[in-house]
Parts: C-alpha cells; structure tokens; sequence
C-alpha cells in the first residue's frame, strides 16, 4: 500500500503534517476529515527522499505562474460552463485537453486528477499559490460550500479584471518617464562621446582661452570616453545592487514608505491602495467570507508594507470586538475621511460590502485621475530638463565661437 505525506489544518486553523498509508489520495482525505482535521496538501511520499514540505512543493510547481489575461479568459469560459449545466469535472478535461498555454495545461493536469481523487477545486487551486491568489482560492471555496460556484466564479473574474486594470493603470504611468528618461541618458552620452569631440579639435585650432563652461564640459567628454567601460561597469553594478537590496523585505520596506511620502506618488500610492482594499473586502464579504478570515487575505493581497501593517492592527481590533469602522479609523493617512464615513454608513446599514464597492469604484475612478495628471506634469518637466541639459552642452560648445566672432568684430573697428 502506497504511502502518502499530507499538510492538513485543524479546527483552529493549526497546521498539521504527516504521513499515512492509503490506496489511493482519496482514501487519505477521507481519513483526515474523519478526524476533523482540512486536507490542505497530499503527495505520495515517492516523490520526494527528503521532506514534506519538498514533495509538496515538487507536486505543486512552485514557481508555476500563468498571465493574467490567460487566466481570467480561463475563468469567464470556465463560469460560463459551469452556468450552463457542465459538470466541473468534465469542463476541467475540456480546458485541459484544449489549452495551449504549457503551465496552465500543466496545473489543470493535476487538478483533473486530484478532482478524480475526491479533491475540491479550491484545493487544486490553493496548490498554486503564484498563479491563484488567496482571495481567488477564498471565493471558489465560499462558492463550493454554498453550492454557487458559478456565482462566485464570476465575482473572480470581476475581481480580475478590476485588479488588473488598476495595476496596468499604475504600471503605464511609469512608461512614459522611464521612456524619456532612457532616452535622454542616450542623447547626452551620444553627444559627450561623439559630437562634442568634433567640436573639441575645431575649438582648440583657434587657440584662445576657452570659457568655464566648455572646459566642464569637454572635462566630462574625457572622463566618459577614457573611462567608458569603467562607468558602464559602475552603473551596472549599482543597478544590481539597488535592484537586489529592493527585492530584500528591508528594501521594499524603505522604498515604499519614502515613496508614500512624497508629494507625487503618495496621494497616487493611498489612493490605489484603498481601492485595492476596499475591493478585495468588499469581494470576500459579498461571498459570505467573515470579515476577519477576509481581512487576513486583504493582507496577503496589500501591495504596500503600510496597508499590510495596518489591516494586521485593524484585525486584531475586530476579533477584541471593535467595529470595522473603528478598526481603521486609526489609520487617518492611509484611509481618507470620506472612506471612513462611508464606511461607517455601511456597517451601520448592514450594507458594508455594497458601500466597499462604491468606495472602491469611487478610487479607482481617482486613481486614474491622478495618473493622466501626474502624465500631464511630468511630460512637460521632463522635455524641459531634457531641452535643457542638451541645449546647455551645445551652448557651451558654442561659447568658444562667440568669443571668437566678438574678438574678431572688436579688431574690425
């Protein structure tokens, strides 16, 4: 009989690991709720000589991640079947057997045969933890429960589809700066190392003392050109560095709260935070998710350390007892007044997810606002300070001729 390795969760939410012998996977999920405990992971203990933890890694493809397009088209084909009667087994094999992106046909695989098995959807997709997120994993298991899951499916995909727009929002309003930024930095290391060296050889033939502002900058020309490589080499290596300590937990950190206290990016950063929030809330209470299980997965969602740091404060508030509205009335800088309000307004109606969705549309809706603004003053800002390193090299270029021609009048006369 096959031996199998399982991670399970008891009925206060301890996490359980083990092994069992089974005939089959099934067998093993039966046992385990038998004994009160959630099945969370199970692999057959062949697949791995070293540990639990690495067999259900090695089963569930960690790194797995699929785009963000695909899956929702995934998710709104896979509602409309299931609305239609399809069996959930039976539309999987579809997609399955249809599916031409190789690590989604790789994942519905395995969901196939573990659905087989006895497993819930939600379970198969909690293996994926890159690929479905937990307030997705969260709403497809409130849909199993309550027998909706065409319903909740279709709050998925809205969820998607409003996240992805937000985040493809706040990703262009980056495209434009990098753009004219990159291409500035190429215009002046193109003039440094090609153009003002030709206007270097015609200045020192007139002889004459050349004006501060030519001397810098043929200084700079020189030090470019010898040192080329040596630059290039700086300039890489930095990048890593800066690159690798912001991938760090203190980098991110550092980062986010100096770019929440700007005055460009910090209104844009709590604005879309508070959309990202207010959505993902109002999503999981609309589903019938308690309101603390859902503020520990808007946690996991925040995209920012100081909404993470203060949805962990507000739930801790809630499970002593205190109201929502209370919770996070104690963060004035990251929730504006009216989003407190509104939000009082709607818990006292017992209507708090309806009025989340408002608020949420109400700050998407600002946030891009916000962005085709900051567009609006950064484009001219940035073709000033282009305009004007350029035009300043160039004119220092041309100062040694100015004098020339002037000295050249004054001996007319």
């Amino acid at each position: 009989m096959p031996e199998f390795v399982y991670v399970a969760s008891d009925k206060a939410g301890k996490k359980v690991e083990g092994k069992m012998e089974a005939s089959n996977e099934g067998e093993v999920r039966m046992a385990l709720r038998g004994q009160g405990l959630r099945p969370n992971k199970i692999a057959k203990a062949s697949l791995t000589q070293i540990n639990v933890g690495t067999a259900i890694k090695g089963l569930a493809g960690g790194s797995d991640t699929v785009n963000v397009e695909r899956l929702m088209n995934f998710i709104r084909q896979l509602q409309t079947m299931i609305t239609s009667g399809v069996p959930l087994i039976q539309a999987i094999e579809l997609f399955h057997e249809q599916e031409t992106d190789p690590t989604l046909r790789r994942i519905l695989g395995a969901c196939k045969e573990r659905i087989n098995g006895g497993s819930f959807l939600w379970e198969c997709f909690a293996m994926y933890p890159n690929t479905f997120e937990r307030v997705f994993v969260a709403l497809v298991r409130a849909g199993e429960s309550s027998g909706t899951l065409d319903i909740m499916l279709k709050r998925v995909g809205k969820y998607l589809e409003n996240s992805y727009r937000l985040k493809k929002l706040i990703k262009s309003s980056m495209t434009y700066p990098i753009s004219v930024t990159v291409i500035a930095v190429g215009v002046i290391t193109l003039m440094l190392t090609v153009v003002i060296p030709k206007f270097e050889s015609m200045i020192m033939s007139s002889g004459g003392e050349m004006p501060a502002p030519t001397k810098f900058v043929l200084w700079l020309s020189h030090s470019l050109m010898d040192n080329f490589v040596t630059v290039l080499g700086i300039l890489g290596l930095g990048f890593y560095m800066l690159r690798s300590y912001l991938r760090t937990n203190e980098g991110r950190i550092v980062m986010q709260n100096m770019a929440l206290g700007l005055p460009l990016s910090g209104p844009l950063i709590v604005k879309s935070g508070v959309a990202r929030f207010t959505r993902t809330l109002a999503t999981l209470l609309a589903s019938g998710v308690p309101i603390v299980d859902s503020l520990e997965i808007c946690k996991a969602a925040a995209t920012h350390v100081a909404y993470e740091d203060a949805i962990t404060e507000m739930k801790k508030d809630v499970e002593l007892g205190a109201s929502f509205t209370a919770a996070m009335s104690k963060f004035p800088k990251l929730f504006p007044r009216m989003c407190i309000q509104m939000s009082s307004v709607g818990e006292n109606t017992g209507n708090l997810d309806k009025m989340l969705e408002k608020i949420a549309e109400f700050y998407e809706e600002e946030v891009e606002n916000a962005i085709q603004g900051m567009l609006k003053l950064i484009e001219p800002v940035m073709l000033v300070v282009m305009g004007g390193i350029v035009g300043g090299l160039m004119i220092s270029m041309y100062l040694p001729i100015f004098q020339m021609a002037g000295s050249a009048g004054g001996g007319g006369e």
